[in-house]
């Protein structure tokens, strides 16, 4: 893999653990602010005095409660600050009673946010109020009011004063009276309708099967991280789904007790009065899905349950988001189409880019154990019962494959053999390629050549006639007859060299071809020359190239394919990486990129030393099969090291976890979809039942 691919990789994993950091440390940072939305002022950091008065206060309060018959609230014991931010603000306090007059049984909120603020504040509230606020391990704490600040009370402010909130300016309920019974935490079936049913939770472990895959193509020195984020992610994504929260992750439930009422502001219209229901000074929120069934419950003192945000959890006796999550569970399938499609893409980019027969075989023999076997003849190799996942040792003498059909894209250094497949057997080599019109074309070539490059001592004619032509600049053909006969030998066909024909013809003064080589043969043209201009010459020659070539071209093309046909039995061992199985140099020049002619004598050669050669092949059996002709194939893959036998290992467990994935998820849409439909008019009919009092098909579940 290149350095820039490397670079890339590297680069991208340090930018996701960077990008997790910085968002854990901003979550984290960012609790208390989520939970102000009106806080846009700048924040500043805790003074330590300020921290030391904090600790005064909390002893107090502690040991003030433990004196007292009352109990204070769980969250009144866990007000140590956490982190160093205090949070200023301007706003207005409205505040809550049990049915206790006991100042401890008070709560303080900011609209929908419950705070602390200590008791002997009480006197300094006005309708807006300057604040400051700390983040602690519970809720937050108030730390200043309009001025007051707990680094300046004393001791004795500590202790409450009398109930004197008449004159306080406290929001107070101005019609009937709503009772606090008290404060629980939210069930768990009410904690699911405000999750996101683990889209976030599928969507990293989407990016954790990615990064799975692309341990499989990453440098080994890359691949032990990829894996130990993704699996981490794969951990952190499955215990987030399943996990039960936490109690600091439970919201608070209000429990309390009134007489609902709607405000006629829609007039004759039903549009929207579920939304203008109000328990005192709260407007109340209910779900949409209850608008038939709340009218029963106004005018009436009723127990009604809700978050600090008014949300209404339960009212009355049925009407419950508890029960319906516990008798029809949600139907979230965000989740399976985000996992279903993750897994789809990986599956895809695996099946695209990796060769998975391969592993899977790798895999199983390493699974299964295997026999390494050695051998160095053919009868040894036939009497062995060989298996898929066997480790073969050979050493021989073979013959390099002629395949019939070369696979495109792939090399072959000595073309038209390939050396990465071997046929092994006791039959006799084969013998070189030879042919008789390469002999005919050869000497044809032979004689011409000769004749148009000849010196004055090889010439059949007078020296003194010699030197006259050569020092008029003419060539001289003084075997025309041998140049008629060669060619004769060469193109048997009447359609075969036809302008090489035509020329000789020309040149011998003849009225036809036949003519001609009727001459040729009577002696008719012994003792005859020919004088040739250079330029005339230069054009025979090319002609007779020309002519010869393009038997060299099919003579050599049909030499090769001769080469395909073994004989029968024996084995044919082949490397299914394309390792060559020979130690022989690679020719620098591959055979078709030769002339015609030297490609045979290239042939030539190279069957010489590769029809009968040397070879040794080892590695791993993946598959064995028996062609008709009764050679057995045997497919070799070199042993992998530790490293590569776990990148198999895991390529086929990823493809088999992504292919579950994809089946289960597709069910579970399917399933989930359709129940998800019904879900809503199942409720309905469920609290028509209940309210009719008509036989339920099931029991009523009891209320908490």
């Amino acid at each position: 893999m290149s350095a820039p691919v490397i670079a890339s990789i590297l680069l991208s994993l340090c930018l996701l653990i960077a990008g997790c950091v910085y968002w854990f440390k901003m979550k984290k940072s960012a609790l208390l602010t989520t939970s102000f939305p009106f806080i846009k002022t700048k924040l500043r950091k805790l003074q330590k005095d300020e921290l030391q008065a904090i600790e005064q206060y909390i002893n107090k309060l502690e040991s003030s409660s433990s004196s007292s018959q009352a109990s204070l609230p769980v969250a009144q014991h866990r007000l140590m600050p956490q982190g160093d931010r205090v949070y200023p603000l301007t706003h207005a306090i409205t505040r809550y009673e049990l049915t206790t007059d006991d100042p401890n049984k008070r709560r303080y909120y900011l609209d929908n946010i419950e705070v602390h603020l200590p008791v002997f504040w009480e006197q300094y509230i006005a309708d807006d109020n300057q604040l400051e606020v700390i983040k602690t391990h519970s809720i937050p704490l108030v730390i200043s009011i309009n001025g007051h600040s707990l680094v300046d009370a004393t001791q004795e402010d500590f202790l409450p004063p009398p109930d004197n909130t008449s004159s306080a300016s406290i929001r107070q309920t101005e019609s009937e009276k709503v009772e606090l019974q008290g404060v629980r935490k939210e069930t768990l079936q009410e904690y699911q309708l405000s999750q996101q049913g683990g889209i976030r939770e599928s969507v990293v472990i989407v990016i954790a099967l990615l990064m799975l895959y692309t341990s499989l193509i990453s440098p080994n020195a890359v691949m032990p991280w990829l894996l130990t984020t993704a699996t981490g992610l794969i951990a952190w994504g499955i215990w987030r789904l399943y996990s039960r929260p936490s109690e600091r992750d439970l919201k608070e439930v209000h429990c309390i007790r009134g007489i609902p009422k709607r405000w006629g502001l829609f007039g004759e219209s039903n549009i929207g009065q579920i939304n203008n229901v109000s328990l005192g000074t709260l407007d109340l929120i209910y779900p949409a899905h209850w608008q038939n069934y709340i009218q029963k419950d106004l005018g009436q003192k009723t127990d009604i349950e809700m978050y600090l945000n008014r949300q209404v959890v339960r009212q009355g006796r049925f009407l419950s988001l508890h029960d319906e999550v516990k008798n029809f569970p949600l139907q979230r399938w965000g989740r399976n189409i985000v996992l279903m499609s993750g897994a789809l893409l990986t599956l895809a980019l695996l099946l695209s880019t990796q060769p998975l027969s391969i592993p899977f075989k790798l895999s199983s023999a390493w699974l299964h154990g295997n026999q390494t076997v050695d051998v160095n003849n053919v009868k040894s190799l036939a009497a062995l019962p060989l298996h898929v996942g066997d480790s073969l040792n050979i050493q021989g003498t073979g013959m390099c494959h002629v395949p019939a059909s070369y696979q495109e894209g792939t090399r072959y250094p000595f073309m038209p053999f390939d050396c990465s497949a071997i046929y092994w057997s006791n039959a006799t080599p084969m013998a070189a390629p030879a042919s008789d019109v390469i002999d005919n074309a050869a000497a044809l070539l032979s004689t011409v050549n000769r004749q148009l490059n000849a010196n004055n001592e090889e010439q059949k004619v007078n020296p003194g006639l010699a030197n006259a032509i050569q020092k008029s600049g003419m060539i001289l053909l003084d075997d025309f007859a041998d140049i008629v006969l060669r060619t004769e030998d060469l193109c048997a066909q009447e359609s075969e060299c036809t302008r090489l024909k035509n020329s000789l013809v020309n040149l011998g003064n003849s009225r036809s071809w036949n003519a001609l080589l009727k001459k040729a043969k009577n002696g008719g043209l012994d003792g005859v020359n020919v004088l040739l201009r250079p330029a005339s010459a230069q054009l025979l020659s090319n002609i007779v190239n020309s002519a010869v070539s393009s038997f060299y071209y099919r003579e050599t093309h049909q030499a090769a394919q001769s080469l395909t046909a073994t004989p029968p039995g024996g084995f044919l061992i082949i490397s299914d990486e394309g390792k060559q199985l020979v130690n022989h140099p690679q020719p620098a020049i591959s055979l078709y990129d030769y002339t015609a002619i030297d490609q045979w004598r290239e042939l030539e050669s190279l069957s010489q030393q590769l029809l009968s050669t040397p070879f040794k092949a080892s590695g791993v059996i993946t598959e064995i099969s028996t062609d008709a002709n009764g050679t057995r194939h045997i497919m070799l893959h070199s042993e992998p090291d530790g490293l590569t036998l776990w990148r198999y290992i895991l390529t086929c467990i990823l493809l088999l976890a992504v292919a579950l994935i994809i089946v289960v998820n597709a069910m579970m849409f399917m399933f989930r979809i359709q129940k998800s439909m019904n879900r809503i008019p199942d409720i309905q009919r469920y609290y028509d039942q209940c309210i009719n009092h008509s036989i339920m098909p099931f029991d009523t579940p009891p209320r908490r």
